[in-house]
């Protein structure tokens, strides 16, 4: 009985000791601490980012229609189609066209050859005037004839050129080098005169139309340099504004205003009309409370970073961020200037965690 009392205690004995030594151990870790950078958050001077938005479109496009009316025969295009300058795109029926240009061009015939007849007899009659063979009243009655017939030759002219004109809005072809974008009829259909057909565009010159707000107007000049961010590019594309409305009658409020892209080949082949752009305009200086992206610590819908509290150790102060600046960020509440920001920590950093500042 005695035995088995004293292999307890002394079991009990080693327990503690164990105990003892582990949270020795544990204290001597803790008071060591961390291994972490930390440095001081001064205001940084940023140039004044102001952001709008806008959409991309196609420098040069177009939305084809006619002046006839007259059904539709052949479409030769499709959406996504490479049209060359002056290719044939779309047909439209056009015999009473055809039929009266045949006609004109038998009424010119007909009056090229009253036009010679009078002009040799003008020619004949004057001759004889001057050998005192014609009368005067024979003179000026051939020569009102001769004047008749020339009008009458230039008025047949003229409408061969119109019908010309005409002929040319039965035969829709591609203004300039392009893209279709959009087909609003098939063959079979009735065209009619400002009704539209096709929507070309050229590819590889874009710009964005963005909305300027009143607040922020006078803070916008032609020539301004932007940066444009689309979803389709990784990086921001330079730009330009090009053109800025004086007024906001017809926009409710905000003023249009045109930006011209300046992108490199990359871009250009993933740029597309119709999509959303976000601009930022840099202009001015001002100060800001800049921290590293890498420093952010994401918690759901919270953010916050790793600082170092007066007594050297890790704290999480949740913030509220603002704009980009590169590879940092604006924090907009949370911190001040001279607040330490952990950098870098060689272990798992928690609250209230020893910190052993290099």
């Amino acid at each position: 009985m005695k035995s088995i009392n004293l292999l307890i205690v002394v079991i009990v004995i080693g327990l503690f000791s164990a105990s003892c030594g582990s949270s020795s151990s544990n204290n001597n870790q803790q008071t060591k601490g961390i291994n972490a950078k930390a440095e001081a958050l001064k205001l940084s001077v940023v140039p004044k980012k102001f952001h709008y938005t806008g959409t991309v479109s196609s420098v040069n496009q177009s939305t084809l229609s006619t002046r006839i009316m007259g059904q539709i025969s052949k479409v030769l295009v499709h959406e996504g189609d490479l049209v060359k300058k002056g290719q044939l795109l779309i047909s439209i029926r056009s015999n009473d066209i055809q039929a009266k240009q045949k006609q004109v061009e038998a009424n010119i015939i007909q009056a090229k050859a009253a036009y010679k007849h009078a002009e040799d007899d003008y020619k004949r009659i004057q001759v004889l005037h001057e050998s005192k063979s014609a009368t005067q009243k024979e003179l000026d009655d051939i020569t009102v004839h001769y004047a008749m017939t020339k009008a009458q030759l230039a008025a047949a002219e003229k409408a061969k050129e119109e019908v010309a004109e005409m002929l040319s809005y039965a035969d829709i072809r591609a203004p300039y080098d392009g893209v279709v974008t959009q087909k609003f009829v098939d063959a079979g259909d009735m065209a009619n005169p400002g009704m539209p057909l096709l929507a070309v565009e050229a590819p590889g010159l874009f710009d964005v139309h963005a909305r300027i707000p009143e607040s922020e107007i006078y803070k916008v000049e032609k020539g301004d340099q932007v940066e444009v961010k689309i979803d389709a590019c990784e990086e921001e594309i330079k730009g330009v504004i090009a053109r800025v409305s004086p007024s906001s009658r017809f926009s409710g409020s905000q003023f249009d205003a045109v930006i011209t892209l300046m992108p490199d080949e990359a871009q250009k082949a993933a740029i597309r009309s119709g999509v959303f752009a976000h601009v930022n305009h840099l202009k001015g200086q001002e100060s800001k409370l800049l921290v590293p992206l890498s420093s952010i610590v994401e918690r759901g819908q919270l953010n916050g970073v790793w600082t170092v509290s007066l007594s050297d150790q890790a704290l999480l102060r949740w913030v509220r961020l603002g704009k980009t600046y590169d590879d940092k960020i604006e924090v907009l509440s949370g911190l001040k200037e001279g607040s330490k920001l952990v950098i870098d920590a060689e272990g798992r950093l928690f609250d209230g965690a020893n910190l052993q500042l290099n």
